[in-house]
């Protein structure tokens, strides 16, 4: 099996995104409301806290890469954890360029060609968050994200690293049918 610490040395080619407020400006209120996020994930009032979660909106534009990577950034930040977030949204790929990287390879190559998992996987500028970009819109996205290959994937990515919380940008629901595939997963 593949592992996860092997990184692809694609270098960052643009600018961090303004909008990367945990990273760019951690003192910040907006900030403040991603680290509470993050303690009610891991530290649950009842429960076991999860090692994965799912982060969507109703519609496109609404801001669910924006929570999901400053969700991703605020939790890499706290102790003992390691976070791989992954772009599930093929159509509208977005967290690539936030992270300041530009046209690059990632899920779809994996998922439609067999690309290898270590070749698309990015260290980005924070330490502990490696990023799955989307890569090429593919002309297939709701067959790929049901596929069994993504199935064994995020199998992979829960069960494999204990120590890994993972953090999946999906699709508005209500356009497509890949966010309802993905929550099952």
């Amino acid at each position: 099996k593949e592992s996860l610490d092997v990184f692809s040395n694609q270098p960052q080619t643009g600018e961090i995104d303004k909008n990367l407020i945990s990273l760019l400006d951690p003192q910040s209120f907006e900030s403040e409301q991603f680290k509470i996020l993050r303690t009610n994930l891991l530290v649950p009032v009842k429960g076991q806290a999860p090692r994965s979660v799912l982060v969507t909106s109703v519609a496109p534009g609404e801001g669910k890469s924006f929570v999901a990577a400053n969700l991703a950034v605020s939790v890499a930040r706290a102790i003992d954890r390691h976070v791989l977030l992954m772009d599930c949204d093929l159509r509208r790929p977005t967290t690539h360029t936030i992270f300041g990287f530009g046209k690059v390879q990632g899920l779809s190559d994996y998922l439609g060609s067999g690309t290898p998992l270590t070749a698309l996987l990015q260290k980005t500028k924070v330490p502990k968050l490696t990023l799955l970009p989307a890569g090429k819109p593919p002309s297939n996205p709701a067959e790929l994200l049901s596929s069994g290959r993504m199935a064994d994937l995020v199998k992979e990515v829960s069960e494999r690293y204990r120590d890994r919380f993972i953090v999946i940008d999906s699709p508005p629901p209500k356009l497509t049918a890949e966010t309802f595939v993905l929550a099952s997963q």
